[in-house]
């Protein structure tokens, strides 16, 4: 046999006319199920297993005044220690802060800005951690890595509304609180 050679028989060469064929129907087949994956989505999946050790410690209040005329903007932050693992991937000890105002998505945007400064009351060792934010709602969330012992922390939003700008007409806010690395 010569390299190149067709070996697929006489009706295989010619071309074919009228119904469809194979490759088209697999084509069709394979369109078809990209849209519904990509609509649909392929399943469930979770981002950290169902049980990573995560300690509730406290929640705190962290209202803040609303950019949008309407009523108060209250901002509630679960403290959390002890986790296995972190949403930022480092390793610990870490102790999250996660602040949303457990409010229904509304029509207007906020654009916010959290900014975290610690201090590790029994090293010393201080930090500010940033984080920008964007949504209907505001939440965000907040990964600290003080190093073991008792930490005191101090939590500033800056929340404005995203009305044709970011960040306009902000407000601002902060409340404290304490947690063990």
């Amino acid at each position: 046999m010569i390299s190149g050679e067709n070996t697929g028989g006489v009706e295989n060469s010619r071309p074919r006319r009228g119904g469809f064929g194979a490759g088209t129907i697999a084509m069709v087949v394979g369109t078809v199920m990209g849209l519904a994956v990509s609509l649909f989505g392929v399943g469930v999946a979770t981002a950290a297993p169902a049980d990573d050790g995560a300690n509730y410690v406290t929640t705190l209040r962290c209202d803040s005044v609303n950019p949008w005329p309407a009523g108060t903007v209250k901002v509630r932050v679960d403290v959390f220690n002890q986790i296995r693992h972190p949403a930022d991937g480092l390793p610990g000890p870490v102790i999250a802060l996660i602040g949303t105002d457990r409010a229904k998505r509304v029509a207007l945007e906020y654009t916010y800005e959290v900014s975290v400064s610690w201090r590790n009351l029994r090293t010393g060792r201080t930090g500010v951690t940033t984080v920008p934010g964007r949504g209907y709602t505001v939440k965000w969330q907040v990964d600290i890595h003080p190093g073991s012992g008792p930490v005191a922390f101090t939590i500033r939003q800056k929340i404005g509304a995203l009305a044709f700008f970011p960040m306009t007409n902000p407000k601002y806010s902060s409340c404290s609180g304490h947690a063990v690395a």
